[in-house]
């Protein structure tokens, strides 16, 4: 869900600047490009995963959330449903290697998910037709 969150914050804010959290530095996104660029694609559009044990959450000290924390801090914060920390059975599955696009969710939606998956909140009904709102970079 995170990783989820983060894509869809820097989508909203591509071409405009994502704002770092004070303390921590910009990544130096023009290396990084040329990583990425340099990197093969993969072989294949899924890769399996697991089976494997992971740990989900931490045991989050509740009373240093209402201080001011620097990033250096030891403190650990975390949503109620982070904590306590756990192990997780996580059975082999397969999954593709990026998001997946507006267009591809459609398809699904009034495809094989029709009737099994609910309406998106980010879209909209115009009459008969469906709104699904998204950046085009200029």
């Amino acid at each position: 869900m995170h990783a989820e969150t983060l894509l869809y914050m820097l989508l909203q804010r591509a071409g405009r600047g994502t704002l770092p959290p004070h303390g921590f530095m910009r990544p130096n996104w023009e290396i990084l490009a040329r990583q990425w660029a340099a990197t093969p694609p993969p072989v294949s559009q899924t890769v399996v995963l697991g089976p494997a044990v992971i740990s989900l959450g931490h045991d989050d000290r509740e009373d240093g959330d209402s201080q001011l924390l620097t990033a250096e801090s030891t403190h650990e914060f975390g949503w109620d449903n982070e904590n306590p920390q756990r192990e997780v059975i996580v059975k082999q599955f397969r999954i593709e290697w990026r998001p997946v696009t507006n267009i591809e969710f459609f398809r699904f939606f009034i495809g094989e998910g029709k009737d099994k998956v609910e309406f998106p909140a980010s879209w909209e009904m115009d009459g008969h037709d469906i709104l699904v709102w998204f950046w085009v970079p200029s």
